[in-house]
């Protein structure tokens, strides 16, 4: 039986105000599960599983894997399909709202369809808050991957791109259809596989995107007017290599974290 045959015959209805569009096409779910890359003693966080389109392919492949789900119908379906798989937890939660930690160590692999309406703030946050996340492989909407892995110069880049690249190393992996769903999604997604970095400044860093967030939301003024109001000397920025008349779109990550470790510093 195909996704699509076994989603229909479970009368479950997406859910437009929790952004669900569920995957259907098996090869492209094959297709993610080969990037996830882990070993068996890594555990998998699923977020947003849905019917199960990845959640079971990767039981078979014996991964552990934590589920978090806030719809309860999609729960209980999940609970009667893979009730023969012990290594499963399901949790019916809100996965903005989840303690994350509860992962305790060592490492996990997040992989998620993201949830269109909340999915760009739910990576940011996992990202900087829960570093037991060593690896992200996601799908999101092909405009989110372009930012995320967006560089300096690319009409792309902006804060999104500034946080993913000073915490992991981002790369589009391949694009997906709107066939590949229902319901079909009215724009093309793309899977981003996120290796997370060895952080070892994580307090400049967090500082750094926090800048760079500031700077953006002022694209058009020089980061000497949009960031006037933090405490950075700016008669030291070109000390670092940094010319205070540029804007937020010509300074890079790592100059950002130059000015966060300039701050912290001083402070």
């Amino acid at each position: 039986m195909s996704e699509a045959e076994w989603l229909s015959q479970s009368l479950i209805k997406p859910k437009k105000r929790l952004g669900q569009n569920f995957l259907i096409d098996q090869n492209i779910a094959n297709k993610i599960i080969r990037l996830i890359q882990g070993q068996l003693a890594d555990q998998v966080l699923e977020i947003g599983p849905g019917v199960g389109a990845l959640t079971e392919p990767m039981l078979k492949e014996l991964y552990r894997v934590r589920a978090i789900e806030i719809d309860q119908d999609l729960i209980n379906l999940l609970q009667s399909r893979l009730n023969k798989y012990p290594q499963i937890e399901l949790i019916n939660q809100d996965a903005m709202k989840y303690n994350y930690e509860n992962l305790g160590g060592p490492l996990w692999i997040l992989v998620s369809n993201l949830p269109y309406n909340i999915g760009t703030r739910l990576l940011v946050k996992l990202i900087m808050e829960v570093p037991v996340i060593h690896r992200y492989v996601v799908m999101v909407q092909r405009e989110v991957a372009e930012r995320l892995t967006a560089v300096t110069g690319n009409k792309a880049y902006g804060a999104l791109s500034v946080v993913s690249h000073l915490f992991t190393k981002p790369k589009i992996q391949f694009d997906i259809h709107p066939n590949s769903f229902i319901p079909r999604p009215k724009v093309t997604s793309s899977v981003v596989s996120l290796q997370r970095e060895n952080i070892t400044d994580l307090k400049e860093r967090i500082l750094a995107f926090n800048l760079a967030k500031i700077a953006f939301q002022q694209r058009r003024k020089t980061i000497k007017k949009s960031l006037g109001n933090e405490i950075i000397n700016f008669d030291k920025l070109s000390d670092i290599g940094i010319n205070e008349k540029s804007r937020a779109e010509e300074l890079n990550p790592q100059q950002y974290l130059l000015m966060a470790n300039m701050v912290s510093n001083e402070n």
